[in-house]
């Protein structure tokens, strides 16, 4: 049986067809605590019926963000802070968000440690309570009582605040010290009132990967800690894509969870982190989460989305590309230049044979194109843009997750050597500008 967490982002109603689709294929389902504190009702419905193991990451980084971080405008102009923060800042400590509001956040470890206890408690009570008490409204509750179903944590995750690289030593140490008295107590908690694994999570600008000191901060703020998992993320992080000490001190973090006895699971992540889930690695991660169709990696202050492109998750590649990008490649490879129904054929044994590409390619491979339709959207400033339409989308989504399922198999029944042959492979033939890159990335690994 696996030991890794392969688990699936929830974010709007929206990802809800694709995520019932592919429950069964993820150990569960992780939730930002804004989003359940807004959604309440519609998580309760996806937890009770359709995945009873969820997390709820308790973003608590919040209170380090500039307040305009989490503002939004309305169409009369008007700026507030964002509903759903809003509402979730309302089941934390009282004395937090008046304190937020009226400093226009960037909260300092000594406004926190003043009511750290409470903030400790609400936390595990939203985790762990939080969304029961929705599903008590439900028609459906007193059947999952009967059957003993219902939902519960996977694991609960303890208060956290991020590492700046702007952050002087004298700071860093001063957040590490309030990140592990609020991983100290929480766990306490948990053992005198649950039964959950347990979690802290590491989140840090990528540009602190330059400092070659932060792994023994992480040991020596840590050590002896009874916590189950470190949820690592990294801002805007793509681990193929880092400065080779970023890579290199990344593994260097890996070696000192590993020998903390905390195994590392990747927040926001993609293939770069999945292939780390494999057992030949003697410093490996135990899990990786990602979104449907998109989001393995995220900036960590919140960011304007901006227009959709289509996109198409390229598995030679493990890499989502824009479409133009990939009918470049497959036109220069010939594929839109031969018999259809034999390219239809190549492609399936070259690219992707998934049952998404199959159902729409068929035998004609021009099909393929189906992915990149789209439609005109008119902009607040007049200007006329294309964006994916509703069922390009949803394929692009759906061949995305598919493509998931098909990594974490190979990652959990092959060798680490075959892995990373098959990665240089793909790089060679449709990226050789960065084939050296990718193997030099390997080599860190073994």
């Amino acid at each position: 049986m696996s030991d890794n967490l392969k688990l699936l982002r929830y974010n709007t109603g929206t990802d809800k067809k694709v995520l019932i689709k592919f429950k069964d294929s993820f150990s569960a389902v992780i939730f930002n605590a804004t989003i359940v504190a807004y959604s309440k009702s519609a998580v309760a419905d996806l937890v009770a019926v359709h995945k009873n193991q969820y997390i709820i990451d308790p973003q608590t980084h919040i209170y380090q963000q500039d307040i305009t971080a989490v503002q939004t405008e309305n169409k009369q102009g008007i700026v507030s802070v964002k509903k759903s923060v809003d509402q979730y800042l309302s089941e934390l400590p009282t004395e937090l968000k008046d304190k937020f509001y009226s400093k226009n956040g960037n909260l300092l470890p000594d406004d926190i440690k003043t009511v750290v206890d409470k903030l400790i408690e609400r936390v595990y009570s939203f985790e762990t309570s939080y969304v029961d008490k929705y599903i008590k409204n439900k028609e459906y509750d007193k059947y999952l009582k009967y059957a003993k179903i219902g939902p519960s944590p996977a694991v609960v995750i303890a208060p956290y605040f991020m590492i700046k690289s702007s952050y002087s030593e004298k700071e860093i140490n001063d957040w590490m010290d309030l990140n592990a008295l609020c991983a100290q107590r929480f766990i306490s908690l948990n053992s005198n009132n649950g039964k959950y694994d347990t979690g802290i999570q590491i989140v840090i600008d990528k540009r602190v990967l330059d400092n070659n000191t932060f792994a023994s901060k992480i040991k020596k703020h840590y050590n002896n800690s009874l916590v189950n998992y470190a949820f690592i993320w990294v801002d805007d992080f793509n681990l193929f894509e880092a400065t080779k000490t970023q890579q290199e001190q990344f593994k260097s973090i890996l070696i000192a969870l590993t020998e903390l006895g905390i195994k590392p699971v990747m927040a926001y992540g993609g293939y770069d982190s999945i292939i780390l889930c494999n057992k030949d690695l003697s410093y490996r991660m135990y899990g990786v989460a990602q979104s449907v169709g998109y989001g393995e990696a995220r900036p960590i202050t919140p960011v304007g989305g901006g227009l959709p492109v289509n996109k198409y998750y390229f598995p030679p590649l493990h890499a989502r590309l824009s479409l133009s990008e990939v009918i470049s490649i497959l036109s220069s490879k010939g594929y839109f230049s031969k018999d259809k129904a034999v390219a239809s054929e190549e492609f399936y044994q070259y690219i992707c044979s998934c049952k998404q590409c199959r159902d729409i390619i068929g035998r004609n491979i021009d099909n393929f194109r189906k992915y990149n339709e789209s439609s005109d959207y008119t902009m607040r400033n007049g200007i006329k843009r294309n964006r994916p339409t509703t069922d390009a989308s949803l394929i692009a989504a759906m061949h995305f997750m598919f493509s998931k399922v098909d990594e974490w198999n190979d990652v959990e029944s092959k060798s680490f050597d075959v892995l990373k042959n098959d990665l240089i492979k793909g790089y060679s033939e449709y990226y050789p500008a960065l084939s050296n890159h990718m193997q030099d990335w390997c080599s860190i690994y073994g």
